[in-house]
């Protein structure tokens, strides 16, 4: 039976892998639209004066995820920061996280932020595929 030790470190893995299969298709939503936005191919150049602004749109997305990403580490980073300066202060060896503290919520809630955006940005950007090839 798994401890509680073994659980936080599944759970940090199963984190970092969730962060970064968001990066990789964030990154790779932006690279797609933006070349087709800025490709010179017939094709390209016909899909983008149709569906310019839906590209656009999924280029936001994208970089509200990818922003996202960075904001969840760094409130992250932050929040880690504060419990380590208390903890040294107190002298604690070990202590819990402070789930009311706001750098921790707002980490916490741009994790699920992320994925919920790029969810959005990969649903919209098929259905636009699907509304291009199939019409």
């Amino acid at each position: 039976m798994p401890t509680l030790k073994e659980f936080i470190d599944e759970r940090s893995f199963v984190t970092d892998r969730i962060s970064s299969q968001v990066r990789i298709i964030a990154i790779g939503l932006l690279a797609t639209s933006w070349s087709l936005l800025i490709g010179q191919v017939n094709i390209s150049q016909k899909i983008t004066e149709i569906y310019r602004q839906h590209l656009l749109l999924i280029s936001f997305i994208a970089t509200i995820t990818l922003m996202s990403d960075y904001l969840q580490y760094l409130f992250s980073y932050l929040s880690i920061k504060r419990k380590l300066t208390d903890m040294e202060k107190k002298g604690e060896e070990t202590s819990d996280y402070n789930y009311n503290d706001i750098f921790y919520m707002l980490s916490k809630s741009l994790f699920y932020i992320k994925q919920f955006a790029i969810s959005v940005g990969v649903i919209y950007f098929v259905i636009c595929l699907c509304v291009i090839f199939f019409t």
